[in-house]
């Protein structure tokens, strides 16, 4: 069974590697999420369609998670903070945005999935033209 760290970097990975299905297996059902654009998903099929979104609207994209730090780690709930960066191309201009997260995992039949995840934009998003 993953810890709420390896789950937190699995997720991560399989957004980079737009594998919606490994995805959503890390994320609970009832999940709410919260995005630096203003957009908030309820459920697993919203999260979903946003996801698949990004997915097909931004190409040679990576995000990355850094400086995670753990509040909480109980038997039953985890809780974590986080600076987050991202680059892609939208529209062919180079795009790139950063900023802060908090997470709340906690083991929904045995395994951890995250059920909240809240990201604020930091210094804003940045476009380029293609050079």
């Amino acid at each position: 069974m993953l810890t709420p760290g390896e789950v937190k970097r699995e997720l991560v990975r399989r957004m980079n590697a737009k594998d919606l299905a490994g995805t959503m297996e890390l994320i609970a059902d009832d999940a709410v999420y919260f995005w630096s654009n203003g957009s908030a998903m309820r459920g697993k099929a919203a999260i979903a369609a946003a996801m698949q979104a990004n997915f097909d609207s931004i190409r040679n994209d990576t995000y990355e998670t850094l400086d995670v730090t753990w509040l909480v780690q109980t038997d039953e709930v985890a809780v974590c903070v986080f600076r987050f960066r991202w680059t892609g191309e939208i529209n062919g201009m180079q795009t790139s945005g950063k900023g802060r997260g908090a997470s709340v995992l906690k083991r929904v039949d045995g395994a951890w999935r995250t059920v909240h995840e809240n990201l604020s934009q930091g210094a804003g998003v940045r476009t380029t033209a293609e050079p």
